[in-house]
């Protein structure tokens, strides 16, 4: 009887040998999962903290190129106006077709301090406007009076040239921190403004950006009063009730040149996006 009794008692304390390590096991892994789940929520604060930091800086970044933008005598506002909004260059026609991108890239030297980005990339391109097509109308009427109501609004208040949304620019910053890298994009339309005040055509032979083709031929006329047009060589040429019907006008803004006034506004579009090295 003692035997068997010891016997028992020697079986329980076997089993309970089993169940303080079964327990101490289970007390090693969930600790082991609260540390990976820490280091990772860890990992994750930290690369938030730096994709911020990213954003912060590609932000402020793109609102100091805004500024330049809009400075037409910033060097930024004169390589965007006089070469990639305007050269064929960046991709074949500049009113039909979206352009290739122009990328601009460097790397800070020397250390950098905190909060200091490693390497900003600006990169730009170029759309029709929704204002494109306005650049070449054809003016119809059915009288002398509606056609000079139609042409004054093609040319705009006081025939300062008409305003026309002709091309749109996303400039794209994109900064790298710490392995992290961001990139924010603005949307920007384009509003131009071309001389249309045909006057002194005739009298000092100072051509307007603004003007005429008749009956799709390629002679440019200058409207130099309400319905009275002069092309040089050819002489003047009026419309009128009896001669409206079998005279067809076209509006053209002379897009070979440079517009007389060029101003950014923010488009719609934005989008932001973190980028992987």
């Amino acid at each position: 009887m003692h035997r068997r009794a010891h016997s028992i008692l020697r079986g329980e304390q076997g089993l309970s040998m089993i169940l303080v390590l079964c327990i101490g096991a289970l007390f090693v892994a969930l600790s082991a999962a609260l540390v990976y789940a820490a280091s990772v929520l860890t990992a994750n604060a930290n690369r938030q903290l730096l994709e911020q930091e990213a954003y912060q800086l590609a932000t402020s970044f793109s609102d100091v190129l805004e500024g330049e933008l809009n400075n037409k005598d910033s060097s930024f506002a004169k390589f965007v106006n006089e070469q990639f909004m305007f050269s064929q260059s960046y991709g074949k026609d500049i009113y039909d077709l979206e352009s290739q991108p122009k990328e601009f890239a460097w790397k800070p030297k020397g250390s950098q301090p905190d909060g200091g980005a490693e390497a900003i990339t600006v990169t730009l391109r170029r759309r029709p406007g929704d204002g494109a097509d306005k650049l070449n109308q054809t003016a119809n009427s059915t009288s002398a009076t509606d056609l000079r109501n139609l042409l004054d609004t093609l040319e705009g208040e006081d025939r300062k040239g008409m305003a026309i949304v002709d091309l749109q620019l996303d400039i794209t910053v994109t900064v790298t921190k710490n392995g992290e890298s961001f990139a924010f994009t603005r949307t920007y339309d384009r509003t131009v403004k071309y001389d249309s005040d045909g006057s002194q055509a005739k009298s000092n032979k100072k051509f307007p950006k603004v003007y005429y083709t008749i009956n799709d031929s390629t002679t440019e006329y200058y409207r130099i009063s309400d319905l009275t047009f002069y092309a040089p060589g050819v002489g003047e040429q009026t419309i009128d009730d009896k001669n409206i019907g079998s005279n067809r006008l076209t509006f053209h803004c002379d897009t070979s040149q440079q517009p007389d006034s060029i101003t950014y506004t923010r488009g719609a579009k934005q989008s932001t996006g973190t980028t992987q090295e």
